[in-house]
C-alpha cells in the first residue's frame, strides 16, 4: 500500500469532502494537460466515455455498474486511492495542498456535495458528482505527459500506442473497482478511513537533531547547588489498634427429610391399544390419467430452464400473458470470426432465484427459450465466462425481449477485429 496516497486519502479527507477533492483533481488536471497555442476542444465526460467506447477497451454494462458503485462514499475513498497510488499522483505537492485545501472548505453533509459560497481564494465548488471517466483519462495521461487535446473519439489511438496504452491503463482502473470483492474493498477501506490529527511528520531521532556546541557549566545556564536539610520524621504517630472479633457462625439448619420413591412411580403405564381404521378402497375413476410428452432441448443446458420458466411466469404473469420467445447467443473471438466452444453461459432474470446455464456448441452458439411478458416485454442478464486464455473474466449483457420477434440473438466478442 502507498504510503504516501494513504496519508493523503486517511489524514486529509473525509467523507463529505471527497467530491470536492475528486472535481477540483480533475479540473486542474484537465486545465494542465489540455493547454495548446491553438484552440482545441474541452475534454468533457461525455468525450471520455467516447474515447473509451471507440477503443473497445471496456463495455458499457461494466461503465454502468461503476457509475453505480462510485454512488457511496466507500468507493469514492478506495477509488481516489488506487488513482493516486497507480499514477504517481500522491508524490506531487500541488495535489496534497489541493487535498488539503478541499478538506478545509465547509460543506453540508449531502449527497450531491452541494455547499454554500466559498470564501476567496477557494474556487467555486460544484454540486455536480465527480467526472470519472475524465479523471480516470486525463491522471494517466499526466503520468504518461501525453496532452489531451490529441485524443479524439473519431479517430480512436492504435491499441499499442501510446495513447492507446494509457486508455488501457484507465480502462484497467474502472475495471479493478467493479471486480474488487466486498471482503476486500471492507479489508482495504478500515485501513483507509478517515483519521484527522495524524499529518505532522514524526518527531525526530537523536541522531537526526543538528549538532550544537558545548555549553560551559557556567551561570546564567547552570545554578550552583544549595544544601538543603530533610527532617526525618513524621507529624502523625502510626497506632496498631487490635482487631475486631469475629462474629459467631450461624447455626446449621437440620437436615431434610430422606426422599422415597415407591415401586409404583418407577411403573409406566401400560400403553393404549391401537385403533383400527376401516381398510383404504381406490376405484378406477380415482386415478389420474399421466400423458407423457418429449421435448427437445435447443442446447446443452443445465439448472433447470423449466424452473426459470416457471419461476418467471409466476414472478410476472400475474398481471399480463407471457409467450416463449427464443434467445441465440453467440460466442466469438472477434466480429464474424470462428466461434468459441464449451464457454459458461448463464442466463437469469432479476427478481428470480432460478437461472438457465450451459455451454457453447462447436459454432460458439447457445440457444435457449425464455417466457416474455406480450405488452411489456421482459430484460434478461447474460453471462459468458470467458476461458483462461482470454482473461478468465465474466462479461454481463442484458437484453430486453418483446414478443415482436420469435428469436432473438445477442452476440459476444472478445475483441471488436481480428
Amino acid at each position: 500500500m502507498g504510503e504516501q496516497a494513504t496519508i493523503l486519502i486517511s489524514n486529509y479527507l473525509d467523507d463529505a469532502h471527497l467530491g470536492v477533492f475528486g472535481q477540483r483533481l480533475a479540473e486542474w488536471l484537465v486545465a494542465d494537460l489540455n493547454r495548446s497555442g491553438e484552440r482545441v476542444p474541452a475534454f468533457t465526460e461525455s468525450r471520455a466515455k467516447a474515447l473509451l467506447r471507440a477503443s473497445g477497451f471496456v463495455d458499457d454494462p461494466t461503465l454502468n455498474d461503476f457509475g453505480r458503485l462510485v454512488e457511496g462514499a466507500t468507493a469514492v475513498r478506495l477509488a481516489l486511492y488506487d488513482l493516486l497510488d497507480g499514477t504517481g499522483l500522491a508524490e506531487n505537492n500541488e495535489v496534497r495542498a489541493l487535498a488539503a485545501a478541499s478538506n478545509a472548505f465547509p460543506i453540508s453533509q449531502s449527497p450531491n456535495l452541494q455547499s454554500p459560497d466559498p470564501p476567496p481564494g477557494l474556487g467555486q465548488v460544484s454540486p455536480s458528482p465527480i467526472p470519472w471517466l475524465s479523471l480516470a483519462i486525463a491522471a494517466h495521461a499526466w503520468k504518461s505527459e501525453y496532452p489531451l487535446y490529441q485524443l479524439d473519439p473519431a479517430t480512436p489511438p492504435g491499441e499499442h500506442s501510446p495513447a492507446g496504452q494509457l486508455l488501457r491503463r484507465a480502462a484497467n482502473f474502472i475495471r479493478q473497482q467493479v471486480q474488487r470483492s466486498a471482503t476486500e474493498r471492507d479489508k482495504l477501506a478500515r485501513k483507509l478511513a478517515y483519521a484527522p490529527g495524524n499529518t505532522l511528520p514524526p518527531a525526530p531521532s537523536l541522531e537526526q537533531l543538528p549538532s550544537q556546541p558545548e555549553i560551559a557549566p557556567v551561570p546564567p545556564y547552570f545554578r550552583s547547588p544549595v544544601p538543603v536539610r530533610y527532617p526525618e520524621f513524621a507529624r502523625e504517630t502510626l497506632r496498631v489498634e487490635p482487631e475486631p472479633p469475629l462474629e459467631p457462625l450461624p447455626p446449621t439448619p437440620a437436615p431434610a427429610p430422606a426422599i422415597t420413591i415407591s415401586e409404583g412411580e418407577v411403573t409406566p403405564p401400560p400403553p393404549p391399544r391401537p385403533i383400527t381404521m376401516p381398510p383404504i378402497q381406490i376405484t378406477e375413476d380415482q386415478i389420474p390419467r399421466v400423458v407423457s410428452t418429449s421435448r427437445r432441448p435447443s442446447a446443452p443446458s443445465s439448472g433447470s430452464s423449466g424452473n426459470l420458466n416457471t419461476a418467471v411466469r409466476q414472478r410476472f404473469g400475474s398481471k399480463e400473458p407471457m409467450r416463449a420467445v427464443k434467445l441465440r447467443i453467440v460466442v466469438q473471438e472477434y466480429q464474424d470470426g470462428p466461434g468459441l466452444y464449451g464457454l459458461q453461459v448463464k442466463v437469469s432474470c432479476q427478481g428470480v432465484k432460478a437461472f438457465v446455464a450451459g455451454t457453447t456448441n462447436r459454432d460458439g452458439v447457445f440457444l435457449c427459450e425464455l417466457p416474455v411478458r406480450v405488452r411489456s416485454g421482459l430484460t434478461y442478464d447474460v453471462d459468458v465466462t470467458w476461458p483462461r486464455d482470454f482473461g478468465s473474466e465474466t462479461e454481463r449483457k442484458s437484453i430486453t425481449l418483446n414478443v415482436d420477434r420469435t428469436e432473438f440473438t445477442l452476440p459476444f466478442y472478445h475483441r471488436l477485429s481480428s
